[in-house]
């Protein structure tokens, strides 16, 4: 099981080009439908106090958004 969390919806176009990033370097990661699960997207919005998505996280780090260079540092 992957320590990378994928927070989305089947509507955000954002999501998807994190999770293509994320499929080109190689990392594996579980990914979580927020419209669909309601107490997961509860966890995401207590994590980061907001309901937008995509959100990565990978322990207790989180991004926002797509934001590779962010991305990349919470990878290492």
């Amino acid at each position: 099981m992957s320590d990378v969390t994928v927070y989305t919806t089947p509507t955000c176009p954002w999501c998807t080009r994190l999770k293509n990033y994320l499929k080109e370097k190689g990392v594996d990661f579980n990914e979580v439908d927020v419209s669909t699960d309601y107490d997961s997207a509860m966890k995401m919005v207590e994590l980061t106090g907001q309901r937008s998505v995509p959100v990565l996280t990978k322990g207790d780090q989180y991004v926002v958004g797509f934001n590779p260079d962010q991305i990349d540092r919470i990878l290492q």
